[in-house]
């Protein structure tokens, strides 16, 4: 069985690795970190997956929406397939409605919020392939 490709651009090490290791042994999807927001673009090139999942961290120059928003349009422009999920925090009123707007504005295909479950991430990247 063939596993579609997903690339974690995320700051949570701990957050990547569980969701690597849940998808090693139950899911249709292959995942693979890159924690480095700068190099991002270049991995995505790289890794050609079908998803991209980009948080926006709570800390650090990244925090920004509208950056993670970037990167997402850069790695769409090289890669025109590929399914953009934005994952950020439910208690950051700007960033919630930044999400709402960019899926409004087609700028990535769906988001969600750190809260939601491991079980509820795998249904939303089953709904986009």
């Amino acid at each position: 069985m063939n596993k579609y490709k997903v690339l974690l651009i995320m700051s949570r090490k701990i957050v990547s690795d569980c969701l690597i290791a849940q998808a090693d042994t139950s899911s249709s999807f292959k995942f693979q970190a890159e924690h480095d927001y700068a190099a991002a673009v270049q991995s995505a090139i790289k890794y050609d997956p079908a998803i991209v999942i980009v948080e926006v961290p709570e800390s650090g120059i990244y925090r920004l929406t509208e950056r993670c928003l970037q990167i997402a349009d850069e790695i769409k422009k090289y890669l025109p397939r590929v399914k953009r999920l934005l994952l950020c925090s439910e208690r950051d009123a700007e960033s919630s409605r930044a999400a709402i707007r960019a899926k409004q504005e087609k700028r990535i295909d769906d988001f969600l919020f750190y809260d939601a479950s491991v079980k509820f991430l795998f249904s939303k990247l089953e709904a986009l392939i």
